[in-house]
């Protein structure tokens, strides 16, 4: 772990003063700090480029999808294929960073041999990949020349040069310390760390987890599960019931110190959206982007198909109200149940209205304020909605580029905001009409979401994490 002279001279007043006034288990900060993405306190620039109203860029090792999360002094940010970095978040110096690697958190008899095993799976794996090429290019000569006897005797011996491999490959894919597959979109670190402000956790689509203190201990750090898709993990993890709440495959709920199972929901569906934390009193139920409500205190599917997100966005709750915001054309679409004001079995949301909008993949999530959601595609369409009825208040093509939008929409103070993965960012307001107040750009990409603090505005791109605020030069 790399530690630095600024780091050690400022984390014991931090620590000190976390001790001194614990927040609660429940009490966290995470993906889009509080989850609904709007930040009435801030007042940010509305325009800044890589010339302008950078008060700091710090450069990250590797990329990542995950926003940072503002603990007092400090952020933390996630970087390929699974280390967590802390950064002073006044002067953007890296405090520390630690990788969450399976020889990182095996026993120590076992890293040589995990190691030994990795190397030779990479090895194997760019053999495969090496003769599947040389396949690809037998098979299309024969196309052209289907009766050379000299190319179906090549295609059939490549073929079986695949088949060796792969059957060499296989039993080491199968290990829990081998890297599963995941798209370029996702990686391995979309997961957002989450804080109660003095410790910090994460989870990486290696299918690890790990909790630590402010200063880079670790506290626990276990293997969990690998995700079975070929998309990889995104769900950022949430604190319920005292228990930390992860879905990787299936629901978990974890001790937080420890990191042992408490208990497991192995009907709940795959999420990549992030699940709500709604609140019966002191009872928490969480909502999952699969349209499970589950008790948190046990893990009892208390309903099912109250609504599905397909590609990455997460419910919400907003003045007793459930919304699912999406639309694909297999049946997806936005809906809004009423909760009902107690846990009383049978627990049955009414459902409110059920629309289609705009069908696109949503990767964003909305943001709901005074009475109107707003929400867009992958593809730079923006709806406004009424959250009464479902109608679209207006829709809007966004001037943003080439590109997909990943990170989701935020308000900060009088300013909604969206940026799209080539960098490029649209400030407008919130009302009826949409009116649009900056565009702004950087060269680096963005598959993150902004997060605020008064002024101060911190994004997560592939190559640098920035404050971006008032500034000159």
């Amino acid at each position: 772990m790399k530690r630095t002279p600024l780091f050690m001279s400022l984390c014991l007043a931090i620590v000190a003063a976390a001790l001194a006034a614990p927040c609660l288990a429940d009490d966290f900060v995470g993906w889009r700090t509080d989850g609904t993405g709007e930040y009435p306190d801030a007042n940010p620039v509305t325009t800044w480029s890589d010339e302008q109203n950078i008060i700091w860029q710090t450069p990250m090792p590797a990329k990542s999808n995950s926003l940072p999360t503002i603990v007092g002094e400090w952020l933390f940010v996630c970087s390929e294929p699974a280390t967590l970095i802390c950064v002073h978040r006044e002067s953007g110096t890296v405090a520390w960073e630690m990788p969450n690697t399976p020889a990182d958190v095996a026993p120590a008899e076992e890293v040589a041999d995990i190691e030994a095993k990795t190397a030779e799976f990479n090895r194997l794996r760019g053999e495969v990949a090496k003769a599947q090429k040389t396949l690809r290019d037998v098979r299309k000569q024969l196309q052209d020349d289907p009766e050379n006897a000299e190319l179906k005797q090549q295609n059939q011996q490549v073929q079986e040069q695949v088949n060796a491999l792969s059957a060499q490959l296989k039993p080491l894919i199968d290990t829990w310390y081998v890297r599963p597959v995941t798209h370029d979109y996702n990686g391995y670190s979309s997961p957002t760390p989450i804080s109660d402000g003095t410790y910090v956790w994460a989870v990486f689509g290696n299918g690890i987890a790990a909790c630590y203190d402010l200063e880079g201990n670790r506290v626990w750090a276990r293997f969990v599960e690998k995700p079975v898709n070929d998309w990889g993990a995104s769900n950022t993890p949430v604190l319920a019931d005292g228990k930390l709440i992860l879905h990787i495959n299936q629901m978990r709920a974890l001790d937080p110190m420890t990191g042992e199972e408490i208990w497991s929901q192995p009907d709940a569906r795959w999420n990549w959206g992030t699940s709500w934390v709604h609140y019966y009193g002191d009872l928490p139920v969480i909502f999952t982007s699969s349209g499970d409500a589950v008790r948190a205190t046990d893990g009892v599917i208390l309903a099912s198909g109250l609504g599905k997100l397909q590609w990455g966005s997460g419910p919400m709750v907003e003045d007793g109200v459930l919304y699912y915001i999406d639309s694909q054309p297999n049946g997806y679409t936005s809906r809004a149940l009423r909760l009902p004001e107690t846990l009383d079995e049978p627990y049955a949301p009414e459902l409110i209205w059920e629309i289609t909008p705009k069908q696109d993949r949503y990767y964003a999530s909305p943001v709901i304020k005074d009475g109107l959601i707003y929400a867009i595609t992958q593809g730079n369409v923006l709806t406004c909605l009424d959250a009464a009825t479902g109608e679209t208040v207006y829709e809007q093509t966004l001037d943003l580029g080439k590109g997909a939008i990943f990170g989701s929409l935020v308000l900060a103070g009088d300013y909604l905001m969206i940026m799209q993965e080539n960098g490029a960012a649209i400030v407008f307001r919130p009302g009826r009409e949409y009116v649009e107040v900056a565009k702004n750009q950087l060269s680096d990409m963005v598959r993150s979401t902004p997060v605020f603090d008064g002024d101060l505005m911190y994004v997560r791109g592939y190559e640098n994490l920035y404050c971006i605020g008032a500034a000159e030069g």
